[in-house]
C-alpha cells in the first residue's frame, strides 16, 4: 500500500507563523503536524509515502527526511495551488495498480488504518473515512444506502439531516484507476474558484456506479489556524499526558501544572507553566506564567503572563502581555 499525503496550500489562516514556515512542520503538543500524521500511520504496511508540498516544501521535506528518514519518501512539488484533485494527478508517474491511502496534510486524525483495507467489502473500489456532525454547513457531507456504500455526497450544504461527514481519508483498491479518474476530472474543466477539488473527482465516481464503502473515525483535530492550533494543542497534550517529559534543568523554582510538554532542550526556570503548554526545542523561559500556549523552539519569554498564545520561532517577549499571536523572529516589549 502507498501513502499520499497532500499538503500543497500557503496555509493562510495559520498566518503570521505560515509566512515563514509551512503549516505541516508547525509544532504541536510533542511534534509537528506532519509529525503527528505519519506516526499515526505507524501500523500501515506502506510501499512508498507520497508528500504532495508547495508553499516552502523544501522546509518539509528538509524536516521529514531529517525526522523520519526511516521510511520510503517521495516528494512531490505543486508549484500552483491548484487544489487538491491537482495535487493528486502530479503524482501519475507514482501511482500503480495497488493499494492507495489519501490524507490532507492539515488535519490529525485517530482511526484504523492499519485496518481500513481489511474490512473494506470485496467489491469495494474505495473507503472514505467518515466523522459524525452537528453542523452540516462547513463540511462534505454525505449519505449511505442500505448496503454501507456511499449515495450522494454534498458540499458544504445550507440545510438538511446530513449527519455524516468526510473526515480527509481516503483509500482505494486501485491507484491508477484513480489517478485516471482524477485525471478526467482536471480534462473535464471542473473547478471551483480556480481549483480542482476531490470532491468533483468523488463525483465522477458515484456517477460512474463505483461502490465506495464507509469506515468511521475516533476522532479529528484540524489544525488549520492559530485557534483550531492551540485547541488541538489542548488535546494533544491531554492524550499524552502520561508520556510528557520535563525539561533537563527544570529546578524547585518552577511549577508544572500539566498536562504539558517541555522539550529537553528548553530551559525554563522561575515560572509557572501550564496547563496546556508547549515550549519548543532550545526556548528560554524565566519568570514567566504561561497558560494555554504553545512557545515555539528558540523563543526567549521573561517576565510575562501568557495565555492563550502562539509565541513564534525565535520570538523575543519581555514584560506583562496576556494574550499573543507572534510571528517569528519578532520583538515584544523589549527596547532596542
Amino acid at each position: 500500500m502507498k501513502v499520499v499525503i497532500l499538503m500543497g496550500g500557503y496555509g493562510t489562516r495559520m498566518r503570521p507563523h505560515s509566512w515563514s514556515r509551512p503549516k505541516p512542520v508547525l509544532q504541536v503538543g510533542r511534534n509537528t503536524v506532519i509529525g503527528h500524521i505519519l506516526d499515526r500511520l505507524a501500523g500501515v504496511a506502506t510501499e512508498e509515502v507520497i508528500l504532495v508540498v508547495g508553499y516552502k516544501g523544501e522546509q518539509i521535506e528538509h524536516w521529514v527526511r531529517e525526522h523520519y528518514g526511516h521510511l520510503d519518501l517521495r516528494f512531490v512539488y505543486q508549484d500552483e495551488p491548484l487544489g487538491q484533485a491537482h495535487a493528486l494527478w502530479l503524482c501519475r508517474d507514482l501511482l500503480d495498480e495497488g493499494e492507495v491511502i489519501v490524507l490532507l496534510g492539515d488535519i490529525i486524525i485517530e482511526a484504523d488504518f492499519d485496518r481500513i483495507a481489511a474490512d473494506a467489502a470485496p467489491e469495494a473500489d474505495a473507503v472514505f473515512q467518515t466523522m459524525v456532525i452537528d453542523d452540516p454547513r462547513h463540511f462534505g457531507c454525505l449519505t449511505v444506502d442500505s448496503d454501507g456504500f456511499i449515495e450522494r455526497i454534498v458540499e458544504k450544504p445550507p440545510t438538511g439531516d446530513y449527519q455524516l461527514a468526510l473526515a480527509g481519508a481516503y483509500w482505494f483498491r486501485d491507484g491508477r484507476a484513480l489517478w485516471q479518474t482524477v485525471d478526467q476530472t482536471l480534462n473535464s474543466g471542473r473547478q471551483t474558484n480556480g481549483e480542482y477539488f476531490l470532491a468533483d473527482t468523488f463525483q465522477i465516481m458515484l456517477e460512474r456506479g463505483d461502490r465506495i464503502g464507509v469506515q468511521p473515525i475516533h476522532s479529528i483535530v484540524d489544525v488549520g489556524s492559530p485557534a483550531n492550533r492551540l485547541d488541538a494543542n489542548r488535546r494533544l497534550l491531554e492524550r499524552d499526558a502520561a508520556r510528557s517529559p520535563m525539561p533537563s534543568d527544570q529546578n524547585d523554582s518552577t511549577s508544572i501544572i500539566a498536562p504539558v510538554y517541555i522539550d529537553p532542550s528548553a530551559s525554563v526556570a522561575c515560572s509557572v507553566i501550564g496547563p496546556f503548554v508547549t515550549i519548543g526545542r532550545g526556548a528560554r523561559v524565566s519568570g514567566a506564567i504561561i497558560a494555554d500556549s504553545i512557545i515555539d523552539p528558540g523563543a526567549v519569554i521573561t517576565n510575562c503572563v501568557l495565555r492563550g498564545s502562539v509565541i513564534g520561532e525565535n520570538a523575543v517577549v519581555d514584560g506583562a502581555a496576556q494574550a499573543l499571536i507572534l510571528g517569528d523572529d519578532s520583538r515584544m516589549g523589549v527596547n532596542r
